[in-house]
This record gives C-alpha cells, structure tokens and sequence, in this order.
C-alpha cells in the first residue's frame, strides 16, 4: 500500500504531472486494499480482478459523471454490488472498495471527450496494474505454503490467549472473556478455511506440506476443546480452600501450558530449531508439573477430587497433542518459495475462466437477507449522489463515500460505525488543515503520507476510529499535495462525513430494515438443528464418524452466530426482550461443548475392534434423541421457514460404539440440557 502508493505521488513530483499522479496513485491505493492472505494462486486471481473492477468502474464513473440520473443509476448498481462483495468477507472486502471508491470519485471528476477517456484509461490502467506486479513479485519470493502457516499460527496465538483467560476465570468470574476467546479461536479457524477449505480427510498424502498443515489445524481445534473443558472443570474446584502448593502449582500450570501453545504458533511460522526446542522445553516443563500435581494431596470433596482429576486427565491429552503437533511441523519439512512452486503454465492456469465463473455464482448466490442489505445500501449510496450532484456541493462526493463506508448489515454496528467515521473524519481533518500550512519544500508531506498508507492498514481491523483518522489525512493530503490550503474543503469534508453516516444510520430504521427481534429465532433454530446433526452423527451413523470435527466446527459457528444475534437484539430499540432466549444460547453452546468431550473421549480409547452399547446405555442415547426430537418439533414454530426433520430411533438400530462412563455422564448433561430447552421453547412459543 505505502510503496504502490507514494512513488506514483514522487513521479508526479519530479515530472511536475501532479494530477495525473493522483490518479495513478488513487487507483493503486483502491487495488492495493485487496487483502493478501491466501495462497499465491488465491492472491494471483484476486489482484487481477481488482484489477480489471477498478478500471471497469473507474471508466463507468467518468463517463456517466456528467449525467445527474446516469450517475444516480450507476450508483445504485455499484451500491448493490459492492454490498454483494463485502458480504463474502475478506476475500472480496478490498474488491468492494475497489468498485465504489473508484466510481464515486471518477464520476466527480467525469470526462468530456475521447481524448480525456484514453487519457483517464491510461492513467488508471498503470494505476491498477502497479500494485498487480508488486504483489505477484513478493508473493514470488515467499514460502509457498507460508499464507496456510501462519493462518494457522493465528489459530495457536489465539488459544495462548484462551488458556490465560480460562486461568483467570475463578469461580464463574470474568466468564464473558473466556466465552469471547473461545470465539476468537473459533474465528481463527473459520477463517482459515476460507483461505485454505480442505479438511486432512480430503488433502493427499501426497502433498505432504499440505497433508501435515491440515492435521495440524485439525490437533489445534482438539486442544482448544480441552482447554474448555478444564476452565469447565475448574469451575467446580474452590480455589480458595486448595493447600498453598498446589495452588501455585496450578496456577503455573496454566502458564506452563500457554507458554507451549505460544512457542508452536512462533514455530509454525518460523521453522526455526531455536523455536522447536523451545516449544519441546515448554511441553516438557507442563508434564513435570502435572507429575508434582499428582504428588500433592488434593480436597477430601469428591466432587473436587474428581474435577481436577478431569483436569490432570486433559492436561496429559493436551501435551499429547502439543507433542503431535511438533511432529506434524517436523514432517512438513521445508518451504519452498513459491517460485521453485509454480511454473509458468502452472502460474497461468491458475487464471483458467472457471474459477472467477465460481466466484460470480457464490456471489449471486443471493438470499433474502444479503438482498435486503445490497438494497439498503444501493438506495442511500444512490440518494446521496443525488444530493451531492443536484445541489452542486464541493467535494461532496464524501457523501455517498461516507455511506458505502459506514453501513452495515445491522443498525447497532451501523451506529458504532457511523460513531467511529465522524470521530476520526474531523480529527483526520484537522490534522490535516495543519499539516497543509507546512512549508511544501521540505517534503514533510510526502513522508507523512508514505506514514498514512501504513498506518490506516494497520488500524483497519483493530480500532475503527484510528483507521479513518489515518485515511482522512491519506486522502487529503492525496488531493491536495501541492493545493493552498482551504478551511473550505476542511468543513465541507466534515458535513458531508456527517451527513453520509446520518443517511446511513437513518437507512437502518428506513430501508428494509432488519432486525434480530425477527431473525434471532432463525439463528437459533439454526444452532440448535447443527447440534442435532451433531448428535445423530455421533450416536446414529452407521460408523464412527472419524471426521466429526466438521459438525463440531458447524454447530460451534451457529452458536457464535445466534449469541452474536441475540447481543445485536438486547441492544434493538424496544422495550419487549426475553431472557429466555439467553438461556437457550448458553444451553446451545453447552450442548456442543458436551458433544466435543464424548468425541474426545473416543478417539482416546483407540479401539481396534468395535463394540456395541449395553441395552441400558442405548436406552439413554435413546431417550437423549427423543429429548432432541421435542425440541425439533418446537423449532418449526419459532422457524416456520424450514422443515426440521426428526430421526427414529427404532429405524436405526445401536450406536457405533460403547460409551464409557465419562461419555454418559456428558450424555445426561446433553439430555438435561435439552429438556431445558424444551421448556424455554414452550414458554417462547
């Protein structure tokens, strides 16, 4: 972004081709905004349709600048496929802001003649091809395999920060951050299956690289349940009554275990031996502490007793696992950088037609709630450009700009955003009404603009405010790198910021608005139907579901969605909200966990030959899957959309598998859970 975008802006300098500069350099800030996160081949196809949507749209706003209803329709179109693009996520999040940045601003500066088109087209084909060769020749030089790695680095460093916070968590204490980093890793690794989809079961062998990294995101995922399951476990031992060693040790014991996780997320990206033997001295200190742990005397309460036996039980899993983990990386052996990776032909296949032919049916693969948002959104970008093009207004294209920007799918995160926008706008702005009074000869502009490139990238995701401070000063010192200075434009930005979050909060309550009060039973029916696939999956398939971990992560990303929708709900205008549905959330998210455990347990038995449950034991998989089935039925009346179909025990036959005693118990957790439930549904409905 910082190069792409300054050196075009230095150019115009030494040349004294100041405008034509900007163009360059605004179009290569706008394709340089597409995210490289994914494997060469994803990078590759995703810089070139930046590419080809920045000149596209960027020709579309120049020639129907200078029609008022030309520039209004073109907006809506732009405002609806924009939005299209933002709802995939972070791989077509920059290609949005490739369509509407480049729209809106071509069609404030529009063409007149034939001449100033090719001259325009010039301009912004080097602009949207600079940062193309730029991406292309350092994603070249990385390690091909270097983008899963550290997705999956981020998957370790975010249960680093889940052992820390289940550490803390005493006595149903700071359980809200807990819950929130259980989320975060569940993020992590959503979204590393959005860069890399396979799952180990569908990577040969053959790719060994591959093969290896899979199952290394497949061992984090396990360690991330038991970590749950001991900040579970935990919460039945008081802390307090617990002899002063074994306190200490306990507590060390957390640290010992986050300090491993932490060293394999470093050596997952490094493939240093420095930071393997670390990691294998971290793994190693956690189980000469579980030794010492056993060694003390533990409470006389049963119920305690047994709780940290769970725990001790976990931890031995865990460094098993921890221990697979460093063998994975060591069979991954070394990376080699993408250009020893992919030959030319192999380079070029990768832009095959097929695969953007892919991309543009997952994009119009249109539901009622990503059109009911596009829409929103095409009507307020649309109306602002009118108002900016029909009342003339100087530099009001900030308007429709501040509205793409700010909406969002739901009016809580609107109003948070539009908050954030109009803070940072006029701090941004008058800190660049500063800056512009500098002397131009010392080159302190340029620098601080190389500075701003930077720095909105880095803020971008981790404090919205900072971010459009950083982006204010970018764009204003953009434009006017060697422009007097204008308390004008100043205020005239700042209006317009306002008033472009104005329309888009206001178009949350006006335009097809979309509340969670109506959506919030969806999203639960949804959760609650993915732990029931889970479950018949576990206890109903005809084999033992080897590859379980994908229920586990569906029911789990449900149940991030129904409690991301039911906070979205508290928070709606409105006096009438019922807590029950808190209580189905948490009974949802428990319900998972307990299915989690009864896995786990399983793949630690390592059977060689199966065998099937008692006639009691099958009676209570039974009764659990009829517990289920009520709740099924209730489902169809918070969610008449969807059929919801239930399973007959007595068509299926026997579990796979016999259950131990810790699987029953999690077994009669999952069946109180669902009564629960059941009664929560009745008093709903």
């Amino acid at each position: 972004m910082a190069v792409s975008g300054t050196l075009p802006v230095i150019w115009g300098l030494t040349t004294g081709r100041i405008m034509d500069s900007v163009w360059i350099a605004l179009t290569s800030e706008a394709v340089s905004w597409v995210e490289m996160k994914g494997s060469f081949a994803w990078r590759l196809r995703t810089l070139v349709a930046g590419a080809v949507l920045a000149v596209a749209f960027s020709m579309l706003g120049s020639v129907t600048g200078n029609n008022l209803w030309l520039s209004v329709v073109g907006m809506f179109a732009v405002g609806f496929l924009a939005t299209l693009l933002k709802n995939i996520g972070d791989r077509a999040s920059g290609l949005a802001l490739c369509v509407y940045m480049l729209f809106i601003f071509s069609n404030a500066y529009p063409v007149t003649s034939l001449p100033e088109i090719e001259h325009r087209l010039g301009l912004v084909v080097i602009g949207a091809a600079w940062p193309v060769i730029l991406g292309v020749a350092t994603s070249f030089l990385m390690p091909a395999e270097e983008p899963f790695r550290r997705q999956i680095a981020l998957i370790w460093r975010s249960i680093a920060v889940l052992v820390d916070a289940v550490s803390k968590n005493n006595n149903h204490k700071n359980g809200a951050m807990v819950y929130d980093e259980d989320k975060a890793v569940r993020l992590a690794i959503d979204s590393s299956y959005q860069f890399f989809g396979r799952m180990a079961h569908q990577v040969s062998e053959k790719d060994n690289r591959q093969y290896q990294l899979a199952l290394l995101r497949k061992i984090a995922g396990m360690v991330a349940v038991n970590v749950i399951g001991m900040g579970e476990e935990k919460q039945l031992v008081d802390i307090a009554s617990l002899d002063e060693a074994l306190r200490i040790k306990a507590a060390t014991l957390f640290s010992a275990m986050k300090e491993a996780v932490g060293r394999i997320s470093v050596f997952v990206i490094t493939l240093e031996p420095e930071e393997k033997l670390l990691a294998v001295s971290h793994i190693n200190r956690l189980k000469k502490l579980t030794a010492l742990i056993r060694e003390y005397p533990w409470p006389e309460d049963e119920k305690q007793r047994n709780a940290i036996k769970r725990i001790m039980q976990l931890t031995d899993r865990t460094v098993r696992l921890l221990e697979n983990a460093i063998l994975r990386i060591d069979k991954m052996g070394a990376d080699a950088p993408v250009f020893r990776s992919y030959s030319f032909v192999k380079t070029l296949f990768i832009l095959k037609p097929k695969y953007f032919l892919s991309d543009i049916r997952m994009l119009f693969a249109l539901d009622n709630f990503n059109t009911r948002y596009a829409l929103r959104s095409a009507v307020a970008a649309a109306l602002a450009l009118f108002v900016f093009k029909w009342f003339r207004i100087d530099h009001g294209y900030w308007l429709p700009f501040s509205v793409m920007i700010v909406i969002q799918p739901y009016f809580g995160a609107t109003f948070k955003k539009a908050i954030d926008r109009v803070a940072g706008t006029v701090l941004g702005g008058l800190a660049a009404s500063l800056l512009l009074q500098l002397p131009a000869g010392m080159h302190f502009k340029e620098g601080i603009l190389f500075l701003t490139f930077i720095l909105m990238v880095y803020y971008i995701k981790r404090k919205y405010s900072v971010a459009v401070f950083f982006i204010t000063l970018n764009l204003v010192l953009l434009f006017h790198i060697e422009a007097a200075y204008s308390d004008r434009i100043m205020v005239t930005r700042a209006l317009c910021t306002v008033g472009g979050a104005l329309l888009a909060v206001v178009s949350g309550f006006a335009l097809f608005p979309t509340w969670d009060k109506k959506w919030l039973p969806s999203h639960l029916a949804a959760a609650l139907k993915s732990n029931y696939d889970y479950f018949t999956a576990t206890f109903f398939a005809p084999q033992r579901q080897i590859n379980w971990t994908r229920y586990k992560r569906s029911a789990e990303s449900k149940n991030s969605n129904v409690f991301d929708s039911f906070n979205r709900y508290m928070q709606e205008p409105g006096r009438e909200k019922s807590e029950l549905y808190y209580d189905m959330v948490t009974s949802s998210v428990r319900i998972t966990r307990n299915l989690n455990n009864i896995q786990l347990e399983e793949d630690e038995k390592r059977r060689t030959t199966a065998s099937n449950p008692s006639a009691e034991q099958q009676n209570k998989i039974n009764e659990c899957l009829d517990s289920f089935n009520k709740v099924m039925g209730h489902l169809s009346l918070i969610d008449p959309n969807h059929p919801y179909k239930t399973m007959d025990a007595a068509q299926v036959g026997v579990s796979p598998f016999c259950p131990n005693e810790m699987q029953m118990i999690f077994l009669e957790k999952v069946n109180i859970e669902l009564k629960a439930v059941a009664q929560s549904l009745k008093e709903v409905t």
